[in-house]
């Protein structure tokens, strides 16, 4: 049986049960990699920043639910939410940000990437809806038919 962890910093090693620090990447009793993937504060807080409104900051983070982001973005409220998360990230101590998003063992940029693609559909399909709508010009072509010579 493992070894209990002896307080909330420790975890279980996910291939032998030892207990190694959370945010341990190599577990010290069989050397696995514990696949984690630290995430920037920087990079989060810039994303949240200027993409925000997309969701593309929870993407990163490895969160799916930024496709609510998305799906909303026509409403402004992800801006919102996503501006202030941006200022909560930038200014967020170090040691939160490495507790909550220093080690996520996963990433949504699949759906991120497929969520673009339908929006990018979208516009497209909106501009051929207007485009397809606009009303065409009569042509007029008595101007065009000349009389032949018999």
């Amino acid at each position: 049986m493992p070894s209990q962890p002896t307080d909330a910093t420790q975890v279980y090693c996910r291939y032998c049960g030892t207990s190694i620090g959370h945010l341990d990447n190599l577990c010290p009793a069989c050397n696995a990699e514990q696949n984690l993937k630290p995430r920037s504060q920087l990079v989060a807080g810039l994303l949240a920043l200027f993409l925000g409104g997309l969701g593309v900051h929870r993407f990163y983070l490895g969160q799916w639910w930024g496709i609510f982001y998305f799906l909303l973005c026509w409403s402004g409220v992800p801006m919102l939410i996503a501006l202030v998360e941006a200022v909560a990230f930038l200014t967020a101590d170090k040691q939160h940000w490495k507790s909550r998003y220093g080690h996520t063992d996963g990433s949504s940029w699949f759906i991120a990437i497929v969520s673009l693609g339908l929006l990018f559909i979208f516009i497209v399909l909106i501009a051929a809806a207007l485009i397809g709508d606009s009303p065409a010009t009569p042509t007029d072509f008595s101007e065009l038919l000349l009389e032949r010579p018999d």
